[in-house]
């Protein structure tokens, strides 16, 4: 299974009743729909819609969600399966450009971040002892705003002395 669809609604896999399974979509859409007013996470608010409607679509019905426990889900972790797929990728211990391409769009199709799936590559390519495993699950939150405030200002700082720098540069030339 490409996605797990319970843990899209937010729930523990198993049987569940109709009216359970659309409290969580409402809940869960309800969420959603706020967050695609902030314009920072709009297109990953769209892809989160997207598979909850995919996930409630499923689920809602009680044969339709019994042929999906039935279809093998959670059969193999999908940490596994792109650690299969990345070394079955691998030509004499490296990776090709497009391969790689590939395995990234397979990791978002996962649910994966790009950095977890770079990450996975480096850690089947170089060994786990090197890097810290790779989790799934839900990201942390957002740094909160006197945090990312004091990063825009260090980052106009560097811009700034990169800035001077360059200039002192082409004035001595």
């Amino acid at each position: 299974m490409a996605h797990d669809y319970f843990a899209i609604l937010g729930l523990a896999p198993g049987r569940y009743s109709e009216v359970e399974i659309a409290q969580r979509f409402d809940s869960e859409r309800t969420r959603l729909i706020a967050e695609l007013d902030r314009p920072r996470h709009h297109v990953e608010s769209r892809r989160q819609l997207e598979a909850l409607h995919l996930a409630y679509s499923t689920l809602r019905d009680p044969t339709s969600q019994a042929a999906y426990l039935e279809a093998g889900f959670g059969n193999e972790n999908d940490v596994t399966a792109m650690r299969r797929l990345i070394a079955a990728s691998l030509e004499g211990g490296l990776l090709r450009y497009s391969r790689r391409r590939q395995i990234l769009e397979e990791g978002r199709r996962r649910a994966f971040s790009d950095f977890q799936t770079q990450l996975l590559i480096a850690q089947v390519q170089f060994g786990d002892d090197q890097f810290a495993p790779v989790t799934t699950g839900t990201p942390r939150p957002a740094a909160d705003k006197d945090s990312r405030a004091w990063a825009r200002f260090a980052a106009v700082g560097v811009l700034a002395l990169a800035l001077f720098l360059a200039l002192v540069r082409w004035l001595a030339t």
